[in-house]
């Protein structure tokens, strides 16, 4: 890959690609997703590209709610959070993204994770 990449939907595309490769294979976390996503990877993946084309671009594509999707799995721990957030920066690396698309990727992935923690683990509302 290039370095020093830009963020731009190649990029994002390339990002969602190559980050849910490692998902799937990784001990922790791949068990999750490969249960709740089953053999729909490939539209999965695209609803994800949109997410973050979105989230990055203000594309607006996406008009999905993943927080109530997430707030059903059962068995997440924060460390599961800790693990995606560690991957995700491992494969901005192996992309070739420059310091500064690195450092507003995981502003943004960090942000997502905790908000997801908040509602997850530390909702009162919830119970």
């Amino acid at each position: 890959m290039t370095e020093n990449r830009a963020i731009d939907a190649a990029l994002l595309s390339d990002l969602v690609d190559q980050f849910y490769a490692h998902i799937r294979l990784d001990p922790m976390l791949g068990p999750i997703f490969n249960a709740e996503i089953g053999d729909e990877w490939d539209a999965h993946l695209d609803k994800l590209k949109s997410f973050w084309r979105s989230v990055m671009l203000q594309e607006g594509s996406y008009s999905g709610r993943p927080m109530p999707v997430h707030i059903k799995l059962k068995g997440l721990t924060p460390e599961h959070f800790q693990r995606w957030l560690g991957l995700f920066r491992q494969t901005i690396g192996e992309i070739g993204a420059s310091d500064a698309a690195t450092e507003a990727l995981m502003d943004r992935a960090t942000r997502i994770a905790k908000s997801f923690q908040l509602n997850i683990f530390y909702n009162p509302a919830r119970g």
